[in-house]
């Protein structure tokens, strides 16, 4: 039929070459030739949709053909047949051929095909065994009985029959593939990737070779080049919706999440219930801090797939941060209707449990999920469920658990604390939080906690310095301040791209637009566009791009720490740097991202010996100095982080974050008015930093000079009148201080800003009562209470002002009240100058 077709074009091409005059009518087809065109249209040789093909198949068979011909007609309609799933058509069609030519190999093959897919394996494979003893076309029934075997489970028989068709026939793609898979099947990805590179040379333009090499080369965690094959694939079979699946994954492999987003849709456009595509999805937009957006896709994800427990779990989680705590309880419960033994789902339904104050429930659920790989999580759940619960002695024990696999965890140290402390252990439970305090010196609960002991343990005379710390740490809170100060300073330290007389980045520019895939300019653009808001997407572009082409470019693996440390993504930062010192082991910038990272994660034994490694090469890093005088800050070891201080301020005494550090050094060694020449050299170079105003006021309330503080106080006011917390902390001062007339003013403007803020309701109560204004000190008691019932200081304000009033029946309930919620309110009144 080849040689006719041949003859067709010649004739085509003679008759399009005539000259116009020379064009007369043409002869109808006669039924001989209409017959050849359906028979090549069938089988093939003329390109057509299969249903075409198949009105072809028909339409050819009613004519008188040889038997041969036949034969090749009714196997190729049985081929369409079994594509379309129409097995026993296809059956047919095969058996039919067969019974016209018993040796007719296509026929063969699709016979064993079919009765493979019913389920029939012994009787395919019978007959592909007949065909291999006739001697027809060993190596393609070689490879057609593997795949039978594969079908059925016997991987080795396949494994075998592969082996042996391709030493018959080496140049066989399809064999090559077929290989391929199964080597997939079981693991072995670099010979599959062998296979599927053979099968390339033979055939480069068939999309599944493409496709297979980029499953193994993900699987071999190569994801930049995976990428590259789906995506020749794709140039292939763009409307194949697996393979934009699969470059989605690989594009999530290297951190490119909106690569991998536009691939899943790009996938359910073409297939909107592809299970996987929609899973893709919602995880990426969790992953990538989308909630809303993440909770809506794990909507779209059950309702086609009704029966996915990780959807329910997912969403569940997403709906807890978005505050909507009954619908994440009902994904939960449904999440355990489908698994009711998963630990992951019961775990976090205990937690919310634990959370919406139902701890009986929680410790269920804690019980049936048992420890499982997590037992730290697991017993710091369970004890956290067991305080709630009142069982202090087992929760002891489940926090002493938890502590052992992470000493270091602050809110287990809180938590076993807080055991200590309803066990009675007094003592104990101090030194429990001054463990808590060590690892996170302005942990609000244990600075509370502490100071609630102080007084019932004779230390009374540490209350008020507690409480200012409470105050300074609270207005960092209200402000949001984020601790960049020593990143800035690294950033300045560090030597940016060198200014030159040309215009390096519009040049950049330029050769990128012809070579996108230059490692080097793609590298140096991105240290360019880092930190600028215009620039800063296309960097993130270009170093995603640079490390697809190089995974362990050192430069590349630096600038993407920064990015992902400053998303918040410590583990993936850390990992980076760890990988770019694999090739620049001496690099400065490598060494101190992966000691701010091991900071960030909260590892400090590990942070601190980075930071060494970092000054062992550079000795006059000024950020590594600041940041490593921190971390022995936190840890106490206050005259090393000292002499880290001492050594940053000779390197650059313009730096405001030096002189405020070495000050909170001093604070803590006792030397207040040394804090304050400190604090006041670091206002001096930056004049409106909060927290350097506010660590001001505390170091002269420590010094005994109140109306210095009111003054600093005062400039705060100043610059951000509309700040309720500053009016407060000075009507407090100045009422603690004797000025008790100057005080109302500051908290009548403080309740007009923030009108129903118990604290500050509190503070103009205290006021009132040292002024005397008894029934005034009452009524603001009263609002107080009435917005927070457990205020225990407000209750005891209230009870010296009804006994002075008279009312001793009031006075004493009160005071009832007041030490069962804070029994050191009294201790604190008399601090304020208040007895009763």
């Amino acid at each position: 039929m080849t040689s006719r077709r041949l003859v067709l074009l010649g004739a085509l091409a003679l008759f399009q070459a005539a000259p116009a005059t020379a064009h007369t009518a043409l002869p109808p087809a006669s039924p001989v030739a209409q017959s050849e065109e359906y028979a090549q249209i069938c089988m093939g040789e003329i390109e057509a949709p299969d249903a075409e093909r198949r009105s072809a198949c028909d339409a050819a068979l009613q004519v008188e053909l040889g038997r041969a011909e036949r034969a090749d007609l009714l196997a190729s309609r049985g081929w369409l047949e079994q594509g379309r799933g129409r097995r026993q058509a296809a059956l047919r069609a095969f058996e039919t051929a067969l019974r016209i030519n018993a040796g007719h190999l296509a026929a063969l093959r699709g016979r064993a095909a079919v009765l493979s897919e019913l389920g029939r394996h012994r009787e395919a494979e019978a007959i592909l065994a007949s065909g291999l003893d006739a001697g027809q076309a060993t190596a393609s029934l070689l490879v057609d009985r593997a795949n039978l075997r594969e079908r059925r489970g016997d991987l080795a028989g396949a494994r075998k029959d592969l082996d042996h068709g391709l030493r018959l026939d080496p140049s066989s793609a399809w064999a090559r593939l077929a290989r391929a898979r199964l080597l997939q099947r079981i693991g072995e990805d670099e010979g599959a990737l062998e296979d599927l590179d053979m099968a390339l040379e033979i055939e480069p333009a068939v999309a599944s070779h493409h496709y297979r090499r980029g499953l193994s080369l993900s699987a071999l965690g190569r994801p930049a080049e995976a990428v590259q094959a789906f995506e020749r694939a794709l140039r292939l079979e763009p409307a194949v919706a697996r393979g934009w699946v699969e470059r989605g994954r690989a594009f999530e492999s290297l951190r490119q999440m909106e690569a991998a987003l536009a691939n899943y849709e790009q996938a359910l456009r073409l297939e909107p219930r592809n299970e996987t595509a929609l899973a893709r999805r919602a995880l990426v937009l969790q992953r990538s801090g989308r909630p809303l957006q993440a909770i809506s896709a794990y909507g779209t994800l059950i309702a086609a797939y009704p029966e996915t427990v990780f959807a329910f779990n997912n969403r569940a989680l997403l709906l807890i941060e978005q505050g909507r705590q009954a619908e994440a309880l009902a994904d939960l419960d449904r999440a355990l209707v489908l698994a009711p033994r998963d630990g992951n789902g019961l775990r976090n339904r205990a937690r919310l449990l634990l959370s919406l104050g139902r701890n009986a429930e929680a410790l269920r659920d804690l019980d049936l999920a048992g420890p499982g790989p997590d037992a730290s999580g697991w017993n710091a759940l369970r004890a956290d469920a067991l305080l709630a619960s009142g069982r202090a002695e087992s929760a002891r024990k489940a926090y002493e658990a938890a502590l052992r696999a992470d000493p270091k965890d602050v809110a287990l140290r809180f938590g076993l604390a807080l055991t200590e402390e309803m066990l009675g252990e007094r003592l104990v439970a101090l030194a429990a939080y001054g463990a808590v305090l060590a690892l996170d010196p302005s942990h609000e609960g244990a600075i509370a906690r502490r100071e609630a002991l102080l007084p019932a343990l004779g230390r009374s005379i540490e209350a008020w310095p507690m409480r200012l710390v409470a105050f300074v740490h609270a207005a960092k809170i209200q402000f949001g301040r984020e601790r960049e100060a020593f990143w800035l300073a690294y950033s300045a330290a560090r030597t940016p791209p060198g200014p030159s007389g040309r215009n390096e980045l519009a040049e950049l520019d330029a050769a990128l637009a012809v070579d996108g895939l230059d490692l080097q300019r793609l590298v140096r653009r991105a240290q360019f566009g880092i930190g600028q808001p215009q620039r800063e997407a296309q960097a993130r572009e270009d170093v995603a791009t640079a490390l697809g082409l190089d995974p362990g470019h050192p430069v590349a693996l630096i600038l993407r720490a920064r990015l992902r440390f400053r998303e918040g993504a410590f583990a993936e930062a850390l990992a980076d740097a760890e990988t770019a010192l694999l090739r620049a082991p001496r690099s400065v910038e490598a060494l101190f991202q992966r000691a701010r990272a091991l900071e960030a994660r909260g590892q400090g034994a590990a942070a601190l010996k980075a930071y060494d490694d970092v000054l062992a090469v550079a000795p006059a890093n000024h950020a590594a100095l600041l940041n490593r005088g921190q971390l022995l800050q936190r840890s106490r070891q206050f005259q090393r982080a000292l002499g880290d201080f001492d050594a940053a301020l000779r390197i650059d005494r313009s730096d405001a974050d030096g002189w405020l550090s070495r000050a909170g050094i001093r604070v803590a060694l006792g030397e207040p008015e040394a804090a304050i020449a400190d604090y006041r050299e670091a206002l001096a170079l930056a004049p409106n930093r909060i927290d350097v105003a506010l660590g001001l006021t505390q170091a002269l309330v420590s010094a005994e000079q109140p109306s210095l503080a009111i003054d600093e106080l005062g400039r705060l006011i100043k610059r951000y009148p509309e700040q309720a917390g500053f009016w407060n902390m000075r009507c407090l001062i100045r009422a603690v201080s004797g000025q008790v007339a100057g005080a109302l003013p500051d908290c009548e403007e403080a309740l007009r800003l923030a009108p129903n803020q118990s604290g500050v309701l509190h503070t103009r109560a205290l006021v009132q009562l040292k002024r005397g204004d008894l029934d005034g000190a009452i009524a603001d008691y009263d609002r107080a209470l009435s917005l927070d019932a457990r205020l225990g200081q407000a209750w005891y304000g209230r009870a010296i002002a009804h006994q002075r009033r008279g009312d001793e029946a009031e006075a004493a309930s009160d005071f009832a009240r007041a030490r069962a919620l804070d029994g050191s309110a009294g201790e604190r009144y008399r601090a304020y100058g208040v007895t009763p």
